[in-house]
């Protein structure tokens, strides 16, 4: 019989689908893998009682990376549509496991964040700006703390507006009553938070302050440069470079350079100079989840940075030049005549599907 691994309590919440099947000290079956406890008095119970798994191939099936950033998501989704309220460890946990995916996946992160399936576009970008703020917080050597801060206040900056924000998404206008919520969406925010006992002041005003812009043009307060914490300024840049990046209604997402150009010149004076500067170190002309196409006419995915190289060294193949899905992703090396990258690209509006989990494998 295979051994019992003992399970964090923290990695299980109410109404996600269990991972694994979980088991008592005995080695009895208490919870199948795939069921959901919505009750949290249970999963008390259970933690008290001591919670195991088996290390089995057969009884734990591996959970991919991108199967982990995906449960992830989910959870984030669950925790901020709680009927019973914002549970601010909740959020916590999230922030803590996004930090571990972008110390250990951190193309995958970048790749994928704008790919993942969530009921709400607002939640999707939350999520990837929490991703992005978590990786310009480590470069700018920022501390722990600080991160984790940065990937809390990114969670729940937009806690008071999401449905609004999903409504405009799809191309409504904002009445006059709507752009007052927009425009107070921070302070809104920070008192819900406050109000689910959050205290850590950092994250508050990280929340407040994300739209704040250092010439003292921001809201809700107009804040100029030194009163706007550091943490925030960071938020401020993932967050403009976020939404550049992602499709919209009435536009497609920005391509990664022309993102970068916006913040060096529209958002000029307004963002951290020294931000916009790591951000750019950071992402480069072809960040992770780019679409690119080669000189073959494939459309292709840049799933890693390499350091020190405008261009990356190689690219997985999704599409043929038809747009027909390949049947196995391909690793192009872009310095082959006919794989090498000849513009950035986007996937057609009606392509074959793609099996996310091969792509990255390959990579």
């Amino acid at each position: 019989m295979s051994a019992l691994h003992p399970v964090d309590p923290e990695d299980l919440a109410p109404g996600i689908p269990l991972a694994d099947n979980l088991y008592n000290r005995q080695g009895v079956l208490i919870a199948a893998r795939g069921s959901v406890i919505d009750d949290p008095r249970r999963l008390a119970q259970l933690a008290g009682q001591g919670i195991y798994r088996r290390q089995d191939a057969h009884d734990m099936p591996f959970a991919s990376p991108l199967e982990k950033l995906q449960d992830l998501g989910s959870h984030y989704s669950h925790v901020l549509e709680d009927t019973a309220g914002l549970r601010p460890e909740g959020i916590e946990r999230v922030a803590r496991g996004l930090r571990l995916v972008m110390q250990a996946y951190p193309e995958l992160g970048i790749g994928m964040a704008l790919r993942l399936t969530l009921p709400s576009a607002s939640q999707r970008h939350s999520l990837f700006v929490a991703m992005v703020a978590t990786l310009l917080a480590r470069s700018l050597d920022m501390g722990e703390e600080a991160e984790q801060a940065v990937a809390c206040a990114a969670l729940t900056m937009n806690l008071s507006s999401h449905a609004l924000q999903d409504t405009l998404t799809c191309g409504v206008q904002p009445d006059a009553e709507q752009y007052r919520l927009l425009r107070s969406h921070p302070a809104d925010s920070a008192q819900m938070l406050l109000d689910a006992g959050v205290d850590d002041p950092v994250w508050l005003q990280s929340v407040l302050q994300h739209h704040e812009n250092l010439d003292g043009s921001g809201y809700p307060r107009g804040l100029p440069g030194e009163a706007i914490l550091p943490e925030a300024r960071v938020l401020r840049a993932a967050d403009v470079w976020c939404a550049l990046a992602a499709h919209r209604h009435n536009r497609i997402g920005r391509y990664p350079n022309h993102a970068l150009r916006v913040l060096f010149q529209r958002e000029r004076g307004r963002l951290d100079d020294a931000v916009v500067l790591a951000l750019r170190k950071l992402m480069g002309r072809y960040p992770p989840g780019t679409l690119v196409r080669l000189a073959n006419r494939e459309t292709a995915l840049v799933t890693r940075w390499f350091a020190n190289r405008s261009n990356p060294d190689y690219v997985v193949s999704l599409l043929r030049p038809s747009g027909d899905a390949l049947r196995w992703p391909e690793r192009r090396h872009t310095g082959r005549r006919f794989h090498a990258i000849r513009d950035y690209t986007y996937l057609p509006e009606r392509h074959a599907p793609v099996d996310w989990d091969r792509v990255w494998a390959v990579a």
